[in-house]
């Protein structure tokens, strides 16, 4: 039941990504992005802008004409039948709305204007701070609300035999390329303007207007509208973010560079307007054809053929055994459907007549609930039209086929998807980077070399085995001796408190132990060395959560008070707050004016030591993994956000003002990271949230394990030091390896 476009779907899905782009992959996308280039459309982005919108409102207009005009035998049932009909189709974009920029951020480039903006605009599309409040649960309440089983994007939807193969084209190129922002970022950009411009598709805008929506349910879903809590329009946040992308590109030092990024942006642009339009058109097609009586029958018969054939081969059908017809979908509804409308099963005009509707599936009959009550509303409906003229029982006067269209729309209830150019298309663009070559050991001077490769979202199996080997080790290291390790978590969750209360009297001890004595203030020689050997850690803040910037897990229940957290740390879109600039301005009030974090020089500052990358290659590694190791990162981040506040802050702020150094970096911890409304709250409450849900997602007897590790996560911040710690990890972590942990499904977190 999966085309190749399903399949890449689900496949881009994955908050663990896609470890690296198939060359199958790279055909599909390389094709459609030269699809949009032959439309010869050399049109500046005001002129497509405009274009895009003035389409989108006259398409909407033309799928509403189908609802408006008359067709035999329609019913009000009828007309919500072909409402779902479009709403299921929409789904697969709509559902993942926004999630195409889920990965444009990055360690590795988070101090930059157009990476801010991005995120500004994706921060309203997963409606930050709040959970399940993305677009996607916005039209997940709407796909509810007209009885749709198919209410998640995965496996149920990319099967279900009521959507069409060419309406997961769109959405599967776009996550797709979502998972290598490096190489499709300028594609990304102008695509997402080109859809924020379009607005609300027009299939689900006719939909909605047919189904008398009102204004606050079609701006919900109108990808160019403005969010709960935001100023700014999803239009004037996209355009922002292309405005500033390309201002970045004309300053780049090679000006032939700039105007090939432009040009793909206009492209992107371009493409995503020639795929909506493809999208909709086919759609409107496939809606007009539903009103043929013949169709809700047929579709039902081609979707349970397969399963049908095995078990009605007694039976016979115009002479011919019923499982039979069933392997011959392929040949077309006519001579099927005649054969059925004619047989003994069935009354033309009085459906409560027929046996097929009556005693076959009765309590007592071979076919009890074979067929679902919608099913059955098709039946009845097409039995009843039998009589009226268009009808497989009134063919045409000269003999011809009065079912070509239908017969030609089954190829994509194949679910083969829309047809590519077959073969490989040669690249138009250059090919896809590749990731830093990935070093075989785990001490520091590999964590130095890895740094840098784990900055990107680009990925390869081998630096997917690094990150996991390196974080399994850290993790067993700080297993060692955890009995005797001081201020740690409690040895049992405590469900009908919480953590918030552990949370109070750890802050207390920070409190009580800053007071008891102050530290001895470091020299400035001292002070300036160890505000360097902390920068790759603090330039990449946050970096442990850079996996929650996945679109299911950023308005996840747990997952989002994370991704809140790691926009917080990016200055909630500010340049002047992000906390990698306020930490490089700092640096360079010391006279140290580093390198740009993702580049070569950056890793290989010679006052830089191993020591200083091996800690921030754990953060990198285990976030890589944010569902594999999910207890674990909860862990850290309560340890990381609880780790300065009420002590190191204070102590940090004194020596930095003693020396005369700005103490904004601090000062701006001290206050966000507090336990009462800040980010240790958040994170104890990420972490209750987590476990509560955990009967639910696995059942009773999970507490105990995923406490455990949430506590090993907590830990792993600070793990036991010295040559035993060492071989104890490197004598257990391919045991540790080798267990299989268990991911924790998104929609439940």
């Amino acid at each position: 039941m999966s085309s190749r476009y399903r399949t890449l779907y689900l496949r881009a899905l994955s908050a663990g990504g896609l470890p690296q782009v198939a060359p199958e992959d790279l055909r599909l996308i390389r094709s459609a992005l030269a699809e949009g280039d032959d439309v010869g459309d050399e049109r500046g982005l005001p002129a497509l802008t405009e274009a895009a919108a003035r389409w989108s409102t006259t398409e909407a207009n033309r799928f509403f004409e189908i609802y408006a005009s008359p067709a035999a035998g329609r019913t009000a049932t009828e007309q919500q039948e072909m409402t779902r009909r479009v709403l299921r189709n929409c789904a697969p974009l709509a559902l993942s709305a926004g999630a195409w920029l889920q990965w444009i951020p990055s360690p590795g480039n988070s101090e930059t204007e157009p990476v801010l903006r991005t995120l500004s605009l994706y921060t309203a599309d997963v409606g930050v701070g709040v959970p399940l409040a993305d677009r996607g649960s916005e039209y997940r309440a709407l796909l509810r609300r007209h009885g749709i089983a198919e209410e998640q994007p995965g496996v149920r939807l990319a099967s279900s035999e009521y959507v069409e193969g060419f309406s997961f084209r769109l959405p599967a190129l776009l996550l797709t390329m979502s998972r290598r922002p490096e190489a499709c970022l300028p594609v990304l950009l102008g695509a997402d303007l080109c859809l924020r411009t379009v607005g609300l598709l027009p299939p689900l805008a006719a939909a909605l207007r047919a189904d008398g929506g009102d204004d606050k349910e079609r701006e919900a879903l109108d990808l160019g509208g403005p969010r709960p809590g935001t100023e700014h329009t999803g239009r004037e946040l996209s355009l922002a973010a292309v405005q500033a992308y390309l201002r970045e590109q004309e300053n780049l030092a090679d000006p032939a560079a700039g105007a090939t990024a432009a040009r793909r942006l206009l492209g992107g642009f371009r493409w995503a307007l020639h795929e909506t339009r493809l999208f909709s058109e086919r759609l409107r097609r496939e809606t007009a054809l539903s009103r043929h009586p013949d169709y809700g029958v047929w579709r039902l018969i081609h979707a349970r053929a397969r399963q049908a054939a095995v078990y009605h081969s007694r039976f016979k059908l115009a002479g011919r055994p019923l499982a039979e017809w069933f392997t011959d979908v392929g040949t077309g509804p006519k001579p099927f459907l005649t054969a059925l409308a004619k047989s003994r099963l069935v009354r033309p005009g009085n459906p409560d007549a027929s046996p097929l509707l009556g005693s076959l599936i009765g309590p007592n009959g071979p076919m009890f609930r074979i067929f679902t009550d919608e099913e059955i509303a098709v039946l009845r409906r097409w039995i009843a039209l039998l009589p009226e003229e268009g009808s497989v029982l009134h063919p045409a006067a000269d003999g011809a086929d009065p079912h070509p269209d239908l017969h030609h729309a089954q190829a994509d209830w194949h679910a083969q998807g829309t047809d590519l150019a077959s073969g490989p298309a040669e690249p138009s663009e250059a090919p896809l980077p590749r990731a830093e070559p990935t070093p075989r050991s785990l001490g520091p001077a590999a964590a130095r070399a890895a740094y840098r490769s784990l900055l990107g979202r680009m990925d390869s199996p081998a630096l997917r085995d690094f990150a996991h080997a390196y974080a399994t080790r850290w993790l067993t290291r700080s297993e060692y001796a955890m009995h005797r390790a001081p201020e740690q978590l409690p040895p049992r969750w405590d469900r009908e408190n919480g953590l918030r209360e552990w949370l109070a009297r750890a802050h207390d001890r920070h409190a009580e132990s800053f007071q008891q004595g102050e530290a001895p203030l470091p020299s400035r020689e001292e002070l300036v060395d160890s505000t360097l050997q902390l920068a790759p850690l603090i330039m990449i803040d946050g970096g442990w959560l850079q996996g929650f910037t996945d679109y299911r897990l950023a308005s996840s229940r747990a997952g989002h008070f994370l991704f809140r957290t790691y926009w917080d740390e990016l200055g909630n879109g500010e340049l002047e707050l992000n906390h990698p600039r306020i930490y490089r301005t700092l640096l360079r009030d010391m006279g140290i004016d580093l390198p740009p974090t993702a580049s070569p020089e950056f890793t290989a500052w010679p006052a830089l030591r191993d020591d200083a990358f091996t800690l921030p290659v754990f953060w990198l590694s285990i976030s890589r993994f944010p569902e594999t190791f999910m207890p674990e990162i909860l862990g850290l981040n309560l340890a990381m956000e609880l780790s300065g506040v009420g002590g190191s802050y204070r102590d940090a702020r004194v020596a930095l003002r003693h020396h005369g150094f700005s103490t904004q970096f601090v000062d701006l911890h001290n206050t966000i990271d507090n336990v009462a409304t800040g980010h240790s709250a958040w994170a104890a409450d990420a972490i209750d949230s987590y476990l509560a849900d955990l009967p639910g997602t696995f059942g009773t007897g999970e507490e105990a394990d995923a406490w455990d590790r949430i506590r090993l996560g907590h830990r792993s911040l600070n793990p036991p030091g010295g040559r035993i710690a060492e071989w104890y990890a490197a004598l257990r972590d391919r045991r540790r390896a080798d267990r299989k942990r268990r991911p924790t499904p998104a929609s439940r977190i």
